[in-house]
């Protein structure tokens, strides 16, 4: 028997610090949809920040479609877009995230082309890249046709997370461990199961630019990570399996990166180090050092070849998480 009132499309977006002139029109774009049969499903990720939590309260008492997930306290974009997953219920998702917009006919495009395409398992489509006061730089499009989507996707990503739209499946989900390409370790999973992805040649979503977005700040560490969704993937053509429980994060310094980089991640996670400030930990050090005038670089390395280690190691993970 079919459960009443169950909605077509399930949107799962998770917010955090994202400033709420932009959640705003994140969230609008959204409501304002043509196509209206949808459940909204928002993850605050950020519970300390109170104004947020009255803000999408607000929204919640606006329209009855919102669906708001408390987090009791932060535990990052993968975890949260699981437990909206989880609590989806419509036929298809549609991912959102909270610094972007959707254009008006978003839903209506995608969830006609699903029911058209039985065969394709996920989509994804075109975008507009924007600053942040919503200028626009310009047109984005990756790649159509499964076949080349998939010989393409074996060497890099290239259908855009925010942009997807895919089956409801239960057992879909993201791997917490595959940090910054939670999405291209997904597709590449999809594949393995012989599911066909596709992109839509229409554009459906403008895609803000940040600063400090992963893309522009830590490159070398998603294609660190990318490598490895890549080698979990050969593992998986093989020998049908990969070994993704037996990763352990601290090890992808060894693999990746120089000798001379931070060690022990696991140490530095059990004192509350977030990951994402120590992976960086190593770039945001040479960035920063390169500000000071010559003579104060001097001081500095001075005093960085007689202090002792663990001394140093306490000062730069105070101090440059300022850069």
């Amino acid at each position: 028997m079919k459960q009443k009132n169950k909605s077509k499309i399930s949107v799962v977006m998770s917010t955090y610090n994202e400033p709420l002139k932009w959640i705003t029109e994140s969230i609008d774009s959204i409501l304002d949809q043509t196509f209206t049969d949808f459940e909204f499903i928002i993850i605050n990720d950020n519970p300390k920040r109170k104004e947020l939590k009255t803000f999408l309260e607000k929204y919640k008492k606006q329209d009855k479609r919102i669906i708001l997930i408390k987090n009791k306290q932060n535990i990052g974009l993968i975890k949260s877009l699981n437990k909206g997953l989880k609590k989806a219920k419509g036929k298809y998702i549609a991912r959102m995230d909270a610094d972007d917009i959707s254009l008006p006919k978003r839903f209506k495009i995608q969830y006609d082309y699903m029911e058209k395409h039985k065969d394709i398992f996920l989509i994804g489509s075109g975008l507009i890249q924007m600053d942040k006061d919503q200028i626009k730089l310009r047109n984005a499009f990756q790649p159509s046709g499964t076949q080349k989507i998939k010989k393409i996707l074996k060497k890099r990503n290239c259908i855009y997370h925010p942009t997807i739209m895919f089956h409801n499946k239960k057992w879909l989900k993201y791997r917490k461990k595959m940090l910054y390409v939670e999405d291209y370790d997904l597709y590449l999973r999809l594949l393995t199961k012989n599911l066909k992805l596709e992109n839509i040649k229409e554009t459906l979503l403008k895609y803000r630019i940040r600063r400090n977005s992963i893309c522009h700040n830590k490159k070398d560490i998603q294609m660190a990570f990318q490598k490895k969704a890549r080698d979990f993937y050969i593992e998986r053509t093989k020998n049908k399996k990969d070994s993704y429980r037996k990763f352990n994060l601290y090890k992808i310094e060894k693999e990746f990166f120089l000798e001379d980089s931070p060690i022990n991640l696991e140490y530095k996670i059990k004192k509350n180090i977030k990951l994402k400030e120590y992976l960086s930990l190593k770039i945001n050090s040479r960035k920063g050092i390169r500000r000071f005038p010559l003579k104060l670089k001097f001081y500095f390395y001075y005093l960085y070849s007689i202090l002792p280690q663990v001394f140093l190691k306490k000062i730069r993970l105070i101090f440059y998480k300022n850069f």
